[in-house]
């Protein structure tokens, strides 16, 4: 467990997570506007990924508060 602790509490990692996503949506675009414009899967796949994509964020800034906070032994 204190391997995962120690990778979900490393601020490079979480850097290189997030812009693997932030590329992989940028290159995302091009098929979306030009052959999957009507396709209900992609649609369906983009929502879930933002849902997906907002809560590991949110759960990224709760860390941050964690270790801004003296108090907490994590």
């Amino acid at each position: 467990m204190s391997k995962f602790k120690g990778l979900v509490s490393n601020g490079q990692f979480w850097e290189w997570f997030w812009l693997c996503w932030l590329a992989f949506w940028l290159l995302y675009i091009v098929p979306t506007l030009l052959l999957w414009k009507d396709n209900i899967a992609n649609l369906n796949f983009m929502s879930v990924m933002a849902l997906v994509l907002a809560s590991a964020a949110a759960f990224q800034s709760s860390l941050g508060m964690r270790k801004a906070d003296s108090n907490d032994k994590f």
